[in-house]
């Protein structure tokens, strides 16, 4: 399992809200060999020749919306993690994906949106790893073209029955 399937997979917990998801995803990234660090976020972990996981939670209006994602954006981490939940009804997940990518500069970082009530989530600078995993699969594994391209014209066809009359006129088919 991936460090970002294995964040997936925490859900929202009954108790405390913050004190058990800090708790959560700090028992994640210590077990992917992540190590706790300062830093105005959340959360925020560094791995020696991997780079910085951080972690921001926000449940707020628009404005501290803004505001957490312009610390993810400066914080220069490779992977930025930004915790919300659908029952603030401040800010979709999609909405906040279009706010980081409008308003800040995004360059080697990605970026999860996670919803933590319903488990949904988006993604943002995940491209290149898509194409990675592509490029590494065998030739056999790859999906090839699924039958003949399709036209881009209907084909003409004659009318199954002629249909008789002149322009204007009542017409009748056979």
């Amino acid at each position: 399992m991936e460090l970002e399937e294995a964040i997936l997979a925490v859900r929202k917990p009954d108790g405390p809200l913050l004190d058990s998801l800090e708790r959560a995803y700090g028992d994640i990234a210590v077990r992917y060999g992540y190590t706790p660090m300062q830093s105005p976020l959340f959360a925020m972990f560094t791995k020696p020749g991997s780079g910085t996981l951080a972690i921001e939670v926000q449940f707020g209006n628009g404005r501290e919306f803004e505001e957490s994602l312009a610390r993810l954006a400066r914080s220069g981490a490779s992977l930025c993690i930004f915790v919300t939940s659908s029952r603030a009804r401040t800010m979709r997940l999609e909405d906040a994906r279009a706010l980081l990518l409008r308003k800040f500069q995004t360059a080697g970082s990605r970026y999860m949106f996670i919803d933590i009530e319903t488990g949904h989530h988006a993604e943002a600078n995940f491209e290149w790893r898509k194409f990675e995993r592509e490029v590494d699969r065998p030739d056999w594994s790859r999906p090839g073209p699924s039958g003949p391209p399709k036209e881009l014209f209907r084909s003409s066809r004659p009318r199954s029955k002629p249909i008789y009359g002149r322009r204007g006129e009542h017409k009748e088919q056979d």
